[in-house]
């Protein structure tokens, strides 16, 4: 699935499968890009790729099916790494230099163009335009085949290749500007090996996790977004954990009441089936009275006595037959599939037994240890006589 089939699931059904798999799959691209803009400082490149998929999971509903998705990050990674550098510039400049020489003591020693490279590329990339920026991105920071580019471009394969060629040219000169020389083969290779490296392991989880929280807020503000980036594993799996407790409470309610009644409507059905069985050989027998009681005519007292057992029969039949109807009535009536009302009361009915329990915890004074006791259906019983929940008086 492409990247725009996956932003289209997220924007239109809100699928966190989708987003995560998004972020999965551009975060490398992302963090070393913030990377390489904020000086190396890891921790500025996490805040940064968090801006970025944050944004990205606000706008997905706008943005259009025909954008390059990897072009739409790289460009709004320089946008966040330019207003983090701004904040932190005056605050960490002499801390930043220190950990980032501490950094790239720590790491494996670049080659020596890639070191003046470094901190020149970005810009440069954005002195280009999109078509270009596009073409370089996908082939060489994502190392997609020609074919695969021209599919993301719009373009063949033939027409690919020489738009990477020109893009790449343009990118050698503008680096040449700044003092970067270097051959176009020579800075390809470089582009292939060094502009994208694995970010912390975790991350993408991590980040996927806050987007969609904030997305699903709706509007925030910064300080707002700036604690949940700070936020723990633990209060994430807390935050989380609620969330998912609240929603699914009432549901659960519905749903054990719907069980009971379709249980209640199988026991119905039994007894139906029963009924009818018995009534079936009644019915046969009254038949045979009957006939026996027309031949009987000449004999009274045998009259007598067929006439007695043929009414008590007929007795028995007519309490059958009512047994069936109201059978009938109470299984028409209590199926939640026959009558769309008692959907709707099920829903009320639950929506009642959520807002109950959110009073008592409001009130701890009025909990007793005997509520633990109390399941799932009694709190369901509890509300089906009352008419509404909502001042004092109902909750008592």
């Amino acid at each position: 699935m492409n990247d725009s089939e996956l932003l289209r699931r997220y924007a239109e059904n809100g699928c966190e499968t989708a987003f995560t798999e998004l972020v999965q799959r551009h975060l490398d691209l992302v963090y070393s890009a913030a990377m390489r803009q904020v000086g190396g400082d890891t921790h500025l490149a996490q805040d940064v790729a968090q801006t970025v998929f944050v944004d990205l999971a606000r706008k997905a509903a706008t943005i259009s099916a025909h954008s390059v998705l990897t072009g739409w990050l790289y460009t709004s990674t320089r946008f966040a790494a330019t207003k983090v550098v701004r904040a932190e510039q005056r605050r960490r400049a002499r801390e930043q230099e220190a950990y980032t020489m501490q950094e790239l003591t720590n790491m494996p020693a670049p080659e020596p163009q890639w070191e003046q490279l470094r901190p020149l590329l970005d810009e440069a990339m954005h002195e280009l335009n999109d078509r270009d920026r596009n073409a370089v991105l996908l082939r060489y920071f994502e190392g997609r085949q020609l074919a695969e580019v021209g599919t993301k471009l719009g373009l063949s394969e033939d027409a690919a290749r020489m738009r990477v060629g020109r893009a790449l040219e343009k990118l050698r000169g503008l680096l040449a500007k700044r003092g970067a020389v270097s051959t176009a083969t020579a800075l390809a290779a470089l582009l292939s090996s060094q502009t994208v490296t694995a970010a912390p392991a975790g991350l993408a989880v991590n980040i996927a996790g806050t987007a969609l929280a904030s997305a699903a807020s709706g509007a925030g503000t910064t300080l707002t977004i700036l604690k949940l980036m700070t936020m723990t594993k633990l209060k994430v799996g807390i935050i989380t954990a609620l969330v998912i407790a609240g929603v699914a409470t009432p549901l659960l309610v519905q749903h054990q009441a719907q069980a009971s009644l379709r249980e209640q409507n199988h026991s119905l059905r039994q007894q139906q089936e029963e009924l009818a069985q018995q009534l079936a050989p009644l019915t046969a027998e009254n038949l045979r009275l009957s006939n026996l009681l027309a031949k009987a005519n000449g004999s009274s007292a045998l009259q007598d006595n067929r006439s007695g057992e043929l009414l008590k029969l007929r007795a028995e039949v007519a309490r059958l037959r009512q047994g069936l109807r109201e059978s009938a009535q109470f299984k028409a009536t209590s199926s939640p599939s026959d009558d769309p009302g008692m959907e709707t009361s099920l829903k009320t009915w639950a929506t009642r037994v959520s807002q109950l329990k959110q009073r008592l915890e409001q009130m701890p004074d009025k909990k007793i240890p005997e509520l633990q006791l109390v399941t799932d259906k009694d709190w369901f019983d509890a509300v089906i006589g009352v008419k509404k929940v909502e001042t004092d008086d109902d909750f008592r």
